[in-house]
Order: C-alpha cells, then sequence, then structure tokens
C-alpha cells in the first residue's frame, strides 16, 4: 500500500508516539550508566541488542536476507560501513549524555532532517525547492554562529546528524529492512565489541560484573534498542508520512526540555538563538514537505 493510501489509526499514533516518547527519554537511562565507559556502554547494547534479534530472527524465521548475501557479498561490505556509522552516532550520544552535553545532542537531532536534505542533493543530485534551501541555509547560518560565539565547532551537534544522515544514505543503497539490516549491523559489531570488553580493563572486562545484579542495568540497552525500532516500523504502516515526519520532531524537544529543565544544563540568549534559527528552519522544512506532498496527492 502507497503512503497515499494509508489513513492514520488511532492505534497507529499510540504506536508512533510510544517509539519517540522512548527515543526522547533515553537520557533518563544512559544518564544512570554514567559510571561506565561509553564505549563500554555501546558494547553492552550491541551485545544484547543482538541477543534480542537472533531470537526474533529465529523465531520469525527471517532469514531471506542470506540469500540476498549470498547473491552479492558486497552488501556486507557496505553494511559494516553503516554499522560503524551507527556505533559512532550511539557512542556520541552516549558519551554526551553521560558528560552532561544533552543540550548539544538535541541539537544535534533538530538538524538532522535539514543534514539529510543537503545529503540529497550532494549524494542524489536531488534538486531542492527554494524553502528547502532556505531551511538549509538557516541551519548553516546556526552552525556558523555557534562556532563564533562559542569559540568551535559544535562537535556534538555535528556528529550525530551527519553519522545518521551517512548511514540513511547508505540504507538507501542496501536491499535488507530495518530488522533485518539492524541486525546484520549488530552481528557484525558483535566480534569488535566483545573483544573490546575483553582487553579494554573496564568494569566489563571482569567476570564479576556480569554475575552481579548491575548487569541487568547494561542489559536493558538491548530492549531499550529494540522496542521503539519496532515499534516505529509498525507505526509506518498505520500512520500517514506527513503525521509521521511531524511526530519525529517530538524526540529532539524531549531531549531539549531534559537538558534545560531537568538537568539544568545553562541555555543563555546566544543558544536560544540559534535553537531558534534551527525551529524556523524546521517550521519552513516542514510546510515544504506538507505542499509539496498535497501537490503530489491531487
Amino acid at each position: 500500500m502507497s503512503q497515499q493510501g494509508i489513513a492514520t489509526t488511532p492505534k497507529g499514533l499510540i504506536i508512533a508516539l510510544t517509539a519517540f516518547l522512548i527515543w526522547g527519554n533515553f537520557p533518563l537511562y544512559f544518564k544512570l550508566l554514567s559510571g561506565y565507559n561509553a564505549v563500554e556502554i555501546i558494547a553492552h547494547r550491541v551485545i544484547w541488542t543482538f541477543l534480542l534479534l537472533l531470537g526474533l530472527m529465529v523465531v520469525a524465521r527471517r532469514w531471506v536476507w542470506v540469500a540476498k548475501v549470498k547473491q552479492n557479498p558486497k552488501w556486507l561490505v557496505l553494511t559494516f560501513v553503516a554499522a560503524l556509522l551507527i556505533g559512532t552516532n550511539w557512542l556520541v550520544y552516549v558519551w554526551a549524555v553521560t558528560h552532561n552535553q544533552v543540550l548539544e545532542a538535541s541539537l544535534g537531532y533538530f538538524i538532522h532532517p535539514l543534514v539529510g536534505v543537503a545529503l540529497s542533493m550532494l549524494v542524489f543530485k536531488e534538486k531542492l525547492r527554494i524553502l528547502q534551501k532556505i531551511a538549509v541555509s538557516l541551519a548553516l547560518l546556526a552552525v556558523a554562529m555557534q562556532i563564533i560565539w562559542l569559540g568551535g565547532l559544535p562537535w556534538v551537534s555535528l556528529a550525530l546528524p551527519l553519522s545518521f544522515a551517512f548511514y540513511g544514505v547508505i540504507q538507501r543503497y542496501t536491499p535488507f529492512d530495518a530488522v533485518d539490516g539492524l541486525f546484520i549491523e549488530i552481528a557484525l559489531l558483535m566480534p569488535l565489541c566483545v573483544l573490546w570488553l575483553c582487553f579494554a580493563g573496564v568494569a566489563s572486562s571482569s567476570l564479576s560484573l556480569w554475575v552481579s545484579s548491575e548487569i541487568w542495568l547494561l542489559a536493558l540497552a538491548g530492549p531499550i534498542t529494540l522496542v521503539p525500532l519496532l515499534l516505529y516500523n509498525i507505526s509506518t504502516k498505520l500512520v500517514q508520512f506527513n503525521t509521521l515526519s511531524f511526530l519525529n520532531y517530538l524526540t529532539p524537544s524531549i531531549v531539549f526540555l531534559l537538558a534545560v529543565f531537568y538537568y539544568h544544563e545553562p541555555i543563555d540568549g546566544q543558544r536560544l538563538m540559534i535553537f531558534g534559527l534551527i525551529w524556523a528552519g524546521l517550521a519552513i522544512f516542514s510546510m515544504d514537505m506538507v505542499k509539496h506532498r498535497k501537490r503530489a496527492a491531487q
């Protein structure tokens, strides 16, 4: 069924909102792990997500992707690059949360849709409409202002959208759906994570942690990663694209509110102006998207 034929259902909205609410409240969970090394947290996230996904693949008998890999092994190379990008994205996000940079993480995810539009022009040679050009220009202006005012590149705010946007570019080239693709990516990262934990000399390098009650907090990274992704995949079949795109801004909005009002990260007039430019860009971007899709539906 095409997106134009999908009618948004109350069930679909609840499922989508649940996914975005879980993603938006990620800082609450990762803050609990501030005592652990950021790479260590990601290693656990990969391991426990792999175990859950493996169980899902076995129960659902989702092995169609194996034939695709056999037919063209180059998909494994591209998927490994995608795995490194999503791993980098996770690592930067966890580092930001555990080092009191939640506000920068929020800005990064607000910028992401505009980075995606810019990449579509550079990589896929897609033509930008005038409103899209204005939206991207406002994002670039916001980044430039932060460099000038704060005296340096906002690396967290840039690394998050860039890594995720390039991850999305690679996803467009591979033939796997979201669940199968994530399973392959996680499976490719697994050996690296296990080896790192064995030799890094961190808390998880000791057997004592694995048999203690603390391991359950780290193991929670598995379902926290997998559940919202599965809910989001379900919602794409039950919610119109325009509605889903607007709901997507709920996640960085929650992260922003947590950073300012719960974690009390400093925000001054200059930062508010930077966020204001990004929000203006998103508003223009959203207006263009709705306008264009209405024309396409006529």
